[in-house]
């Protein structure tokens, strides 16, 4: 972690965040609150984070600042089901489990998300669940689904926070490179922001029937830890009651055997950690009682994008040459991505077709659609060109047709397939494609071909 101080004084450090997920679970209590007590229910933050790299190198695959994207999916310990989960069920997935690592191979091994949670490869269906949505959002942005595989943590790497992990790794030049981890961080932050604010990080629900309970109760003389402790007590008070029910059981055979036992504290006025409470102040018996609620600190699954590493990733595969002519790049980010998502480009100089470019660049922003017009003196596949080295996905024309009929023709930058139709029409089609309820496929069906087919006009 970064350590700096605040002011100029260096007896107040401070700490950058290593990761945004800590400021989630100090709202957990407002989270829950908001969602009306239920579970399960999750937290999304996105922001820079900052690690103290020892060797930074490789661009954006290791960095001392990056932008991290987290979720933090709050689920009951004994509900890890997700009623989602049939949504996933069915994909297929590379896993390289710790066993497979352990027995010396590196070769995943693919099967569905199913499967795995059944044969407890993936341990419940809620990290399951999570796992499928992470190769689905990459997908979506238009990484190769090829050239990505999960792996699991073995556990001399695993976190020490969590007791499961899996990495979503992509294929670069560089080899595979972990961008998204998904964390089983089971109670851990929760227990300990409790454990150290006092503060109760639990969820309480009501039982369908009462049930009879058996629990180690501790009970502390309150003037008599007054008079001894004095302005320490409420300190001494609280650590008592922040002792769950292992905690109990064991000072309570101490204290039969001993007749005092010994408790850690937070820092008490002389400096000291840890008291000695003999019988006189504290008791601790078993009691039963009837129980209507239940109360659990929940578990968190977590995936963790980091968004540099993706992008990086996603750069790299997409950018390829033309078979035909090295010298022509291509970057084939989906529309989903792409800054621009059309390129509007007059055939010519003629004064006569800028003002229906400009008119169709208005009338795309309204939909929310980016463009951009290309209205240079440079040749027409010249501009087609930079552009799709750009990433630009499509391309529409307006030519000399357009004055007579009102037809463009609109581009596809990878196939170079060009379709002609009414404004209307390749309008009506951009919007389909950026919205993705239509592939390009679709539209070359219903849409005229216009020229020869892979070739700029």
């Amino acid at each position: 972690m970064f350590k700096s101080t605040i002011g100029p004084s260096a007896a107040a450090p401070v700490y950058l965040r290593p990761e945004t997920a800590q400021g989630q679970f100090l709202d957990f209590k407002k989270l829950l609150d908001y969602n009306q007590g239920s579970m399960p229910f999750a937290s999304a933050s996105i922001g820079k984070c900052y690690r103290n790299e020892i060797s930074p190198r490789t661009g954006l695959l290791r960095v001392r600042e990056f932008l991290l994207a987290e979720i933090e999916h709050y689920v009951d310990p004994e509900k890890k089901q997700h009623p989602r989960f049939p949504e996933v069920r069915d994909i297929v997935l590379p896993l390289l489990d710790k066993e497979t690592q352990l027995s010396g191979k590196t070769v995943p091994q693919t099967i569905s998300i199913g499967q795995a949670v059944e044969s407890r490869i993936i341990d419940n269906e809620t990290l399951g669940y999570f796992l499928g949505r992470i190769v689905l959002f990459l997908v979506r942005l238009g990484v190769d689904r090829s050239k990505v595989r999960f792996r699991q943590h073995l556990a001399n790497e695993m976190a020490h926070y969590a007791c499961d992990c899996w990495d979503a790794e992509l294929l670069t030049s560089y080899g595979w490179v972990e961008c998204v981890g998904c964390a089983d961080r089971s109670a851990y932050d929760l227990t300990v922001h409790s454990r150290y604010t006092g503060a109760s990080l639990t969820v309480k629900e009501a039982l369908p029937e009462p049930v009879k309970v058996e629990e180690w109760q501790a009970a502390l003389d309150k003037k008599l830890t007054g008079l001894r402790f004095k302005k320490d007590a409420k300190v001494v008070q609280a650590a008592v009651e922040r002792l769950d029910q292992p905690a109990l059981e064991a000072l309570a055979a101490e204290l039969e055997q001993h007749g005092a036992v010994a408790l850690e504290t937070p820092a008490l006025a002389d400096g000291t950690t840890r008291v000695e409470l003999p019988k006189e102040l504290l008791s601790i018996s078993k009691t039963t009682r009837m129980q209507t609620t239940r109360e659990y600190t929940p578990n968190v699954i977590e995936p963790s994008f980091g968004i540099g590493r993706i992008l990086y990733c996603l750069l790299e595969q997409v950018y390829w040459h033309r078979p035909n002519d090295a010298a022509r790049a291509v970057l084939s980010l989906p529309l989903s991505v792409a800054p621009n998502k059309v390129l509007i480009v007059p055939l010519s100089s003629n004064p006569q077709l800028n003002p229906i470019a400009h008119a169709l660049s208005a009338r795309l922003r309204r939909l929310g659609i980016a463009n951009v017009i290309d209205a240079s003196s440079a040749s027409i596949g010249r501009r087609y060109a930079r552009n799709d080295e750009l990433g630009t996905p499509l391309g529409v024309t307006v030519d000399f047709d357009t004055l007579k009929d009102g037809s463009v023709t609109l581009r596809e930058r990878d196939s170079m397939v060009q379709v002609r139709g009414s404004e209307d029409e390749v309008v009506m089609a951009i919007k389909g494609l950026v919205e993705g309820t239509e592939t390009w496929e679709q539209v070359t069906a219903r849409m005229e071909i216009f020229g020869g087919q892979g070739e700029d006009q």
